[in-house]
């Protein structure tokens, strides 16, 4: 099938309004957040940015979050958004009195009857970035994409890394073989889809579609019912898979930003094989 580019600008006649909610402020979210900051700063960027998580920083976080020590017992998406705006002055607001668990919370994030962007020449392009760790905010925001007309869907997420149930009180010397043998073999791989959608018509297909066992998995439980138990024995991630995350999201919006257009449908890579491999937008056959 023939590779395609979807111009938003349309031949740079219009110009751009990129209004970017992020959920998610974590591991992968807040290097995202630097990223996406400063790219709105170096493209002077028409548009907003929202960051939304209701967590906060915790002592552990220091390892693989951009968190320092004054930041521990402070909300993730207050602190980034304070930081990043201060340091790139671009315009950052937040979302952190709960988490996002319904679709008209994230359509209030969207918001902008008083932007002044919608106009003949202003494209006005939503774009949402997923870069939760739960099946649960992913179908509520498949459910988000099919009810808008237009929206870009960026969904990131990379592998956690297999570690015993109690690898917080045993040290590492005193794990079993295979206990090293899965942990040294996981945590490295990760994938990016971008949904599009455009006057009610689906170009690229969301995450959800792509993978259809998100939207079977009805396991998952709201962020917000997850006990402290359960959110101390998350699995933990990579920093350098992270790292790779936000580049796959910064590949896409630099194109945006740069060109006014978007050329890729999914990026996957593998942290340590140094590899990273892109699918293009195809047309459609009728």
């Amino acid at each position: 099938m023939e590779k395609i580019s979807i111009d938003f600008s349309e031949g740079r006649k219009k110009k751009i309004f990129a209004h970017v909610v992020i959920v998610g402020a974590g591991g992968t979210g807040g290097l995202v957040i630097q990223q996406v900051s400063q790219l709105f700063n170096v493209f002077d960027v028409y548009g907003r940015m929202v960051l939304a998580d209701y967590d906060h920083f915790e002592e552990k976080n220091k390892a693989n979050q951009l968190c320092l020590d004054k930041d521990i017992g402070k909300n993730k998406a207050d602190v980034l958004a304070q930081r990043y705006r201060a340091a790139y002055q671009v315009d950052i607001s937040t979302f952190s009195s709960s988490y996002i668990e319904d679709v008209d919370t994230l359509d209030n994030l969207f918001n902008t009857a008083y932007e002044g962007c919608h106009n003949y020449y202003t494209t006005y392009l939503p774009i949402l970035i997923s870069c939760v760790d739960n099946n649960f905010s992913r179908q509520v925001f498949h459910q988000f994409f099919e009810r808008e007309h237009n929206l870009l869907y960026l969904d990131v997420g990379n592998e956690s890394v297999v570690v015993p149930s109690d690898y917080r009180q045993r040290a590492k010397s005193e794990w079993t073989t295979e206990e090293l043998i899965n942990y040294n073999r996981s945590g490295y791989t990760g994938q990016l889809v971008c949904g599009l959608k455009l006057n009610g018509n689906v170009i690229t297909e969301p995450i959800a579609s792509v993978f259809p066992d998100i939207l079977e998995d009805k396991d998952e439980i709201k962020p917000s019912e997850l006990s402290c138990q359960d959110l101390a024995a998350s699995d933990p991630q990579r920093l350098i898979t992270n790292r790779y995350s936000a580049m796959a999201v910064n590949t896409i919006l630099n194109e945006i930003f740069e060109t006014g257009c978007l050329s890729t449908h999914k990026i996957f890579y593998h942290s340590k094989k140094a590899y990273m491999r892109s699918e293009q937008i195809t047309q459609k056959e009728d």
